[in-house]
């Protein structure tokens, strides 16, 4: 009995510290996140100004985004929504369609800080709505280099305007993004 009773003593005061621990990890100083907030300006397949292409798509049509297409992107960002603010860094990646008018993203966010000998990165992917201009999306951030090694967390992704340009290739159009990174060690 008197071992029944100490092994159920232990197991209790067991609990008791896995549980404290858990709870102190949550409010461990140390974990502090913050936002990084930028602009993309996105025109994709827009003409000798365009930052995004259509690169391959299903029986080599690169005239549409559609379901297989693959769209190279290289987007400035920037402060503001505004296209002729100040310019800090790139967004790179690819983006591939699926047939549900979504499509998969990984991109590089690339941050360019002035006197900064060592390119700052972040590297972000999650499935994104292509059309979607009301609603948030939300990508993981896997990772960061430079100042932001070791930073991981999420990206809150919206649409600011939204422009479709007539011409051949359909889905043409101007974008801009807002986008919100919550990151951390």
């Amino acid at each position: 009995m008197a071992v029944t009773m100490k092994l159920s003593l232990v197991a209790v005061l067991l609990v008791v510290m896995i549980s404290a621990s858990g709870i102190s990890a949550h409010k461990d100083p140390k974990h502090k996140t913050h936002n990084v907030t930028f602009y993309a300006h996105e025109a994709i397949e827009t003409g000798a100004d365009a930052t995004a292409f259509i690169v391959a798509g299903p029986g080599g049509n690169v005239s549409a985004l559609q379901f297989g297409a693959l769209v190279v992107v290289n987007d400035p960002i920037t402060e503001t929504e505004d296209p002729n603010s100040l310019q800090i860094g790139k967004l790179q990646g690819l983006y591939v369609l699926d047939g549900s008018r979504k499509y998969r993203a990984q991109v590089t966010v690339i941050i360019d800080q002035p006197g900064d000998l060592v390119e700052t990165t972040y590297e972000i992917v999650g499935q994104r709505a292509s059309f979607n201009v009301t609603n948030d999306r939300q990508l993981a951030v896997l990772a960061g280099t430079g100042n932001y090694l070791g930073q991981k967390g999420y990206a809150v992704v919206s649409t600011v305007s939204q422009t479709l340009v007539p011409g051949p290739i359909i889905g043409a159009q101007y974008n801009v993004q807002k986008w919100t990174l919550v990151v951390g060690k």
